[in-house]
């Protein structure tokens, strides 16, 4: 038999999500070619090669690979005054990517900007995929995992953020690749699909950090499935992936800082970003005020919480529940994030597609998450998500962080339109049998 007569049978079971992926990759194109990526000029800080990344932190980024590959040194630079220190405790996933990509464009003597671009693009298809692949594992109905992967190729943001130096796509990526391997890892469970799960969820760990909760969770999914011997026998053949992807990170950090610095230790300034009840206060002042007592953005910010929950419990409670669990998805106009380079370019109709259908994406994956949560793949998809949301929602929250869970609500929306229509359907069949009987 023929590699195309042993093809058919899948390219028949799967036409449709391939025919998306097709149209999804012509419109990923369109906006590449279109819309490259947006400049962020600092030339005097960054220099005229790095000034065109997209954003600050995306030029901070590809800086950081850079001087990676020319100077040797692993640097975060605050100020031109940094320059030449190895200085980071910023994780290494983003600017070993970056440096990856950008030694590869010298080898092939190609355009840095369009290869890495181009290697988002294509991670940013793997992430349908691995939509579908996993609506596909957990529910087994097509119209589950098609409607999923629509929800995300709709979404305005992806199209965006493909095309910046940034960490969205690469972390979304390799949370979905994570929880794919997972699912398989469990129902096998065999060793190297399990080692595999710990490498990877490591090195997305090395993108980022505010995941990390969710393996505990895995794991007493894990122990609840094999028992507690089996369980921590599990958990053990998971630290492999650690002891591969993070134990060189900690050996320099201890050798550098005297500290082993898993995760990334620049938070102070998102902690103190979190610490402003509705951004009733410009943040630049905030971090003013911090200077002008003398606390750095980090101390001011645990000096600011705990002051806030004692003299206006509402307000800082309602900050850092609902308050930002809203600035993960919309800003202050429902407007999802990355639709606002292209307001000038996009008719308004397109326009308010874009932000109807974040409204309709985070609503429906949130209810569908409240509404169907007895089905108990709904229901760990969901714990993700409330973790998520809970470890996002002691820092700052902006809309691109919220990103990252998207797809999972993509899943667990999909299931509940297609569980609300069953509904429906099953009812109109009902009511029209008891007329038909009558």
């Amino acid at each position: 038999m023929s590699i195309a007569n042993r093809m058919m049978p899948f390219l028949k079971r799967h036409v449709i999500i391939i025919a998306l992926l097709v149209a999804y990759a012509f419109v990923n194109l369109y906006f590449l070619y279109t819309h490259p990526g947006s400049i962020y000029n600092d030339p005097e800080y960054f220099g005229e090669e790095i000034s065109t990344y997209g954003s600050r932190d995306a030029a901070l980024y590809a800086k950081m690979a850079w001087q990676l590959l020319n100077d040797g040194i692993y640097g975060y630079e605050y100020s031109p005054n940094a320059a030449g220190q190895s200085n980071a405790y910023v994780t290494y996933g983003q600017p070993f990517y970056l440096a990856a990509i950008f030694k590869t464009a010298e080898v092939l003597n190609t355009n840095h900007l369009m290869l890495y671009r181009l290697a988002n693009m294509m991670l940013n298809l793997g992430i349908v995929i691995l939509i579908y692949s996993i609506a596909q594992r957990l529910f087994r109905n097509r119209w589950i995992s098609v409607i999923a992967s629509i929800l995300y190729m709709t979404h305005i943001a992806p199209l965006h953020y493909f095309r910046a130096a940034l960490t969205e796509i690469p972390s979304i990526f390799l949370l979905m690749l994570s929880i794919w391997i997972y699912i398989i890892a469990l129902k096998k469970k065999d060793f190297k699909w399990h080692m595999f799960f710990g490498i990877v969820a490591s090195l997305m760990l090395m993108f980022r950090a505010t995941p990390a909760p969710m393996l505990l969770f895995a794991w007493f999914l894990t122990v609840s499935r094999y028992g507690w011997k089996d369980g921590i026998k599990t958990g053990f053949i998971w630290c492999i992936g650690p002891l591969i992807t993070m134990a060189p990170w900690a050996a320099r950090n201890i050798y550098h800082f005297g500290h082993a610095y898993l995760f990334s230790n620049h938070a102070g300034g998102p902690l103190l970003g979190g610490a402003n009840p509705f951004y009733r206060v410009p943040p630049e002042d905030l971090v003013h005020e911090a200077v002008a007592k003398g606390y750095n953005q980090e101390q001011y910010a645990k000096i600011l919480i705990p002051q806030g929950f004692k003299e206006d419990f509402a307000l800082w409670f309602s900050w850092f529940t609902m308050g930002k669990t809203f600035w993960l998805f919309f800003d202050n106009n429902f407007t999802p994030d990355g639709l606002g380079p292209y307001n000038r370019y996009i008719s308004g109709t397109l326009r308010s597609f874009f932000v109807v259908q974040n409204l309709f994406l985070a609503g429906v994956g949130l209810m569908s998450a409240i509404l169907t949560r007895k089905h108990r793949p709904v229901m760990y998809l969901s714990v993700l998500v409330l973790i998520y949301i809970a470890a996002s929602n002691i820092f700052l929250a902006l809309p691109r962080y919220g990103l990252l869970i998207m797809p999972l609500l993509a899943i667990i929306g999909a299931y509940g339109i297609v569980t609300l229509v069953g509904f429906v359907v099953g009812k109109v069949k009902a009511l029209r049998m008891k007329n038909a009987m009558q």
